[in-house]
């Protein structure tokens, strides 16, 4: 439980009290930890005016619409990004950025992916920069939701920047690998098969001609 109260503590007003306004989706053990925070935000009275209306059964409300994943081929593709800059980084320099940013898309259509994304800024020798935390995903939805809700506009993070490319910086997503690599077979096993059905068709016209 006090992890949770933990958690909630960081998430904005709107995204709490859509939370409550989906209570009857969250576990038992939630529900009083996640009312403690409103009211400790002197929020009170919103959650008794939403306590009178029936649980909603969206937990967090109308999204952004996701954006076009090439066939979900971007979930390894932002993996692989993400593994690059925690590289070039590995020996930059720590400071702090603030975040200007957080989102999550919902899912796509015809089984397309959700993005979760964090824009933030720093400085670094006198310049300013920008820097994202960029993931697309199917499955982990746990983990964009912690990466996300987590996080709000304003909150100061720590960042990896590279001292010889200060253009690239490194913020953990905490998002996994099971997606990326699943849906990057998939990814392989669709190209390959449009490829092969587009070399037979061109086989047959031409034996045709």
């Amino acid at each position: 439980m006090a992890e949770e109260a933990g958690r909630f503590s960081r998430r904005s007003d709107e995204n709490l009290l859509q939370l409550w306004r989906a209570r009857d989706l969250l576990k038992d053990e939630d529900i009083d930890p996640l009312r403690d925070e409103l009211e400790a935000r002197g929020l009170s009275k919103q959650v008794a005016e939403i306590s009178e209306l029936a649980s909603v059964r969206d937990l967090y409300g109308a999204l952004p619409t996701a954006p076009f994943t090439y066939f979900n081929s971007s979930v390894p593709a932002l993996w692989i990004r993400e593994l690059w800059l925690r590289y070039k980084t590995k020996d930059g320099s720590s400071l702090n950025a603030r975040i200007e940013k957080v989102q999550r898309t919902g899912f796509g259509s015809l089984g397309g992916a959700a993005r979760a994304e964090i824009k933030y800024f720093y400085e670094f020798q006198g310049h300013q920069y920008v820097g994202r935390v960029l993931r697309d995903f199917k499955v982990d939805a746990a983990s964009a939701d912690k990466l996300v809700y987590d996080h709000h506009v304003g909150e100061e993070i720590q960042i990896r920047v590279s001292r010889e490319a200060p253009e690239l910086s490194y913020y953990p997503s905490g998002m996994g690998f099971l997606d990326p690599i699943s849906l990057g077979l998939q990814s392989l096993l669709s190209g390959a098969l449009v490829f092969g059905f587009a070399w037979l068709l061109l086989r047959s016209i031409t034996h045709a001609i």
